[in-house]
């Protein structure tokens, strides 16, 4: 909050700082009380959102806001102290809908792990397409949610983050803002920094990461896919070109390439065991997302 609380160039600004506590365990409520003492950033409110999952705490914060711009983030990014003034003037376009920015990765002191890939940036949170403002940006493109701002308009027309998504439900809003044709912009202007805990550089944590980002709430699903089992038939594919890849040529390749073809695995499984579970029990399957998709204590 204190990178927050000093940015600059905002004096003309009406702003307003949302806190919203999604029934955590820690001293959230303590700590914004500590910093409404020499709170400079406009208005500071707290509340608390009793549902677990950060899809209610987002449409919490929505309802109870006030002004026409919103922007979202995280609760352990860092702010340069320019980006609330980098949003008012790439939001003077009134015809801007959704915009989503850079979120650069602060790495421990330990540095990054020796089987990193750059493919796997996802995992940690980052999100860089680039110096150059790409508007319209990529087809399948949403702002990440510790980066993302919103005018308030855009929800009456296309509805608030959908509260069956445990996972990506960031990502599943911009597609359907998106699909509702809205003026969608990737704005390098806006950067944050995302530090990255020690606690997640683990093989385990981007195999757990990988497997419950295949577990979703998909909706409808496409007839126009061919199916197997309930699976569409290319996931099958992919599994048994990964699995015999990691049997048969694994030893011949960088280990950074081999653990990137293991996660696709990881998440090939969590696709699989969800339409399963889908299919078998859908009386059960909203709770079993619920349960499975989400941290717990901030790790997978």
């Amino acid at each position: 909050m204190q990178s927050l609380n000093e940015q600059m160039n905002c004096g003309l600004l009406d702003i307003e700082v949302i806190v919203v506590d999604n029934n955590s365990t820690d001293d959230t409520k303590a700590v914004v009380e500590e910093a409404l003492m020499n709170w400079k950033l406009g208005e500071l409110r707290y509340t608390f959102e009793p549902r677990q999952g950060k899809q209610f705490a987002l449409n919490h914060g929505i309802r109870l806001s006030r002004k026409e711009i919103l922007a979202f983030t995280d609760d352990d990014i860092i702010f340069p102290n320019d980006w609330i003034s980098n949003i008012g003037r790439v939001f003077e376009d009134e015809t801007l809908d959704l915009a989503g920015g850079k979120t650069v990765i602060v790495w421990p002191e330990s540095g990054k792990p020796s089987w990193f890939d750059p493919g796997m940036s996802a995992i940690v949170g980052s999100v860089d397409l680039g110096d150059k403002r790409l508007c319209p940006p990529p087809p399948e493109y949403a702002p990440a949610g510790a980066n993302l701002v919103v005018r308030r308009a855009l929800f009456e027309r296309t509805d608030l983050f959908s509260e069956a998504h445990f996972r990506h439900m960031d990502h599943e809003f911009g597609l359907r803002c998106a699909r509702a044709q809205a003026n969608i912009a990737y704005e390098p202007s806006l950067v944050v920094y995302a530090p990255v805990a020690s606690a997640c550089l683990s093989k385990r944590y981007f195999r757990r990461w990988s497997f419950k980002a295949g577990i979703a709430y998909d909706g409808p699903q496409d007839s126009s896919v061919a199916t197997l089992l309930f699976v569409p038939r290319w996931v099958y594919r992919q599994l048994v070109e990964d699995c015999a890849f990691l049997i048969f040529r694994s030893f011949f390749a960088r280990d950074t390439f081999v653990f990137s073809r293991e996660l696709r695995l990881w998440r090939a499984f969590g696709l699989i065991a969800s339409r399963w579970y889908a299919k078998c029990w859908p009386e059960h399957y909203p709770k079993w997302v619920e349960k499975y998709s989400q941290k717990r204590k901030d790790l997978y």
